[in-house]
């Protein structure tokens, strides 16, 4: 707790969760960190589900693990080449190497969709 007050009367605390970080009211700084917190929200539902269909060329923004979660067998993830589960679908696409292109083969596989 602030045992005295804060020396600047335009000072306020923003509390997001369990964090306090002294912040001015009415500036520039909150409504940026307000729309960077925003922006990072949208980037973690975008990561929640596909969009329209479960079509890898369709998703090239979501990253395989999210894609695989969502549109494919459980069965994928003995194949799939762990190195690239962190990897966004269009990274895999343009990468040339020889586990990409296994990799970016079984994400259209139809076996593995369900």
């Amino acid at each position: 707790m602030l045992q005295k007050p804060l020396p600047n009367p335009l000072l306020g605390l923003f509390v997001l969760g369990l964090v306090l970080q002294p912040m001015p009211i009415h500036s520039q700084t909150v409504t940026y960190s307000l729309n960077a917190h925003l922006f990072k929200l949208s980037l973690v539902i975008s990561q929640v589900r596909p969009g329209g269909s479960c079509e890898a060329n369709d998703n090239l923004s979501l990253f395989a693990d999210t894609f695989i979660s969502t549109c494919c067998k459980a069965s994928i993830r003995r194949e799939f080449p762990s190195q690239y589960l962190n990897s966004y679908l269009e990274d895999i696409k343009n990468d040339k190497s020889a586990p990409a292109k296994r990799a970016w083969k079984l994400l259209n596989d139809g076996r593995f969709k369900k």
